[in-house]
């Protein structure tokens, strides 16, 4: 579908997993109106999604610059050739960026040097309207931004407010979390079936499991380490669970993961 010769008030430059989860969500939300949302894309399998969403699309970014509000969504190796494509974006606009490794400072200038500039940073449970966005107001945002792109993202989950200084911290905390819930799931799975459990019931007990406990987590109001204490009865299984647990040092591993995380996303920064 050719771009509407309406300027879009909003326009998705890049629109893999993570963007096409944002689109869906905010126009179920109602936080975007179809008929004013453009996406750019190359690969034609998301196009065409788009389209049946009821956005008009293109393969060239520079069709994005008119728009009010542009969401940076391409991969951050790639924002450079987009920007350049894009070109300076004059006038009342708002770049809100997911990309990790590009402050705000950088995102302005590449575009022209008077964008507003929002940062967040969601995750893949996106997908599923249950993510978790960061939001860092960059260069030149206004409170009225924030609450725009608050809007946005709330389409697919929850939003939390920081400072752009944590941003790198919040790539390790909320980015890449669900990759350490995940590989506890595979482990959790992998070991019941060494047990004797048959993969799918395994499979359907650790992820029942795992989403109840979060849930459980999220709405008790009891902090982890209390609910953590409440299930664990002296000299009972999950005691000797923990201490297997704690004698690998489970806590650190977990804090180093994060830390690597957080220093990647600052070296991609740089």
């Amino acid at each position: 579908m050719a771009p509407s010769s309406r300027t879009p008030r909003t326009a998705f430059v890049g629109c893999g997993n993570l963007g096409m989860a944002i689109l869906f969500g905010a126009l179920r939300s109602g936080a975007l109106q179809a008929a004013e949302t453009l996406v750019v894309e190359l690969d034609p399998r998301r196009r065409e999604e788009a389209e049946q969403l009821g956005a008009a699309t293109s393969t060239e970014a520079a069709d994005a610059r008119g728009a009010r509000t542009v969401v940076l969504a391409v991969k951050p190796q790639s924002f450079r050739d987009a920007a350049r494509a894009i070109g300076a974006m004059a006038g009342d606009k708002l770049a809100v960026s997911v990309m990790a490794g590009h402050p705000s400072a950088g995102i302005r200038a590449a575009l022209g040097g008077t964008v507003r500039v929002v940062r967040a940073m969601p995750n893949t449970p996106a997908q599923v309207g249950m993510a978790v966005t960061a939001l860092a107001r960059g260069e030149g945002a206004t409170p009225a931004d924030m609450d725009e792109a608050r809007h946005l993202f709330e389409g697919v989950g929850r939003t939390v407010e920081i400072e752009e200084r944590m941003i790198d911290a919040a790539v390790a905390t909320v980015g890449s979390g669900p990759a350490y819930l995940f590989l506890l799931a595979e482990a959790e799975i992998a070991a019941a079936v060494r047990m004797g459990i048959p993969e799918r019931e395994a499979r359907a007990m650790v992820t029942g499991t795992l989403l109840g406990s979060a849930t459980l987590l999220d709405r008790d109001g009891r902090t982890a380490q209390e609910l953590r204490a409440a299930v664990t009865s002296v000299g009972g299984t999950t005691a000797a669970a923990v201490r297997a647990l704690e004698e690998r040092a489970f806590a650190q591993a977990v804090e180093a993961a994060m830390q690597a995380a957080r220093a990647r996303s600052a070296e991609l920064s740089s």
